[in-house]
Order: C-alpha cells, then sequence, then structure tokens
C-alpha cells in the first residue's frame, strides 16, 4: 500500500508541477494570442502524454511489486508448514519413545517382581 500511494503521489506532483510550470513559461512569454494557444495546446498534449506514460510506468511497477510480495509470501507460508510438520513429527518421535521407554520399564518391573515371588516361593 505504502508503495501505492509513494507512486499516486508522485503522478500527482508530476501533473500538477508540469502544468504550473507549462502555464507560467507560456503566461510570461511574450508571444501572440494564436501563438499562446497553439503553445498552451501542445504543452497540454505533452503533460497528457506524460502522465500517461507515467501512469503506466506506476502501474506496472505496481503489479511487479505484488508479484514479489505473493511468491514471497507463498514461499514463506511453505517454509512454516513445512517446520510446524517437522516439529509435529518431532514431538510425537519423542513422545512415542518416551511411551515404548515407560512400557519397557514396566516390563522389567513386572519381571522383577515374578522373580522375587519364585525366589520366595522356593
Amino acid at each position: 500500500m505504502s508503495n501505492e500511494r509513494k507512486g499516486k503521489d508522485l503522478l500527482i506532483g508530476a501533473v500538477v508541477g508540469g502544468l504550473l510550470g507549462a502555464a507560467t513559461a507560456l503566461l510570461f512569454a511574450p508571444k501572440s494570442g494564436r501563438e499562446l494557444r497553439s503553445d498552451i495546446a501542445e504543452s497540454a498534449q505533452v503533460v497528457s502524454d506524460k502522465t500517461v506514460q507515467i501512469a503506466s510506468t506506476v502501474s506496472q511497477k505496481t503489479q511487479d511489486v505484488a508479484k514479489t510480495v505473493s511468491n514471497t509470501a507463498s514461499e514463506l507460508v511453505g517454509k512454516a508448514k513445512d517446520t510446524a510438520t517437522s516439529v509435529v513429527e518431532t514431538v510425537r518421535s519423542w513422545k512415542e519413545s518416551k511411551i515404548d521407554d515407560e512400557l519397557s520399564d514396566e516390563v522389567e518391573a513386572s519381571e522383577a517382581a515374578e522373580d522375587l515371588v519364585i525366589l520366595g516361593n522356593r
């Protein structure tokens, strides 16, 4: 949005500056009415052409920036998803290994208790 606003501000400044400059130059130049009107018409056409050119350039650059931002955002979202998946898999693996360790501890304790019972019965 900031780049869009800067582009619009640049366009407005260029148009206003061009119009003021052209009007000032034409009004202070010693010419006949017919020459002055012709010069004003030519200057208006030049300003109009430049305005269209600047607007086209600003539009193209804005589209390029939007594409770049979109691509970068898509890449970041993909990386975030990959990282989240990796973290979830790591936590699951850790959790499963803890459960396996606890089960093996319980089995060992159960076997030891059985051994004690057998030794006690002898």
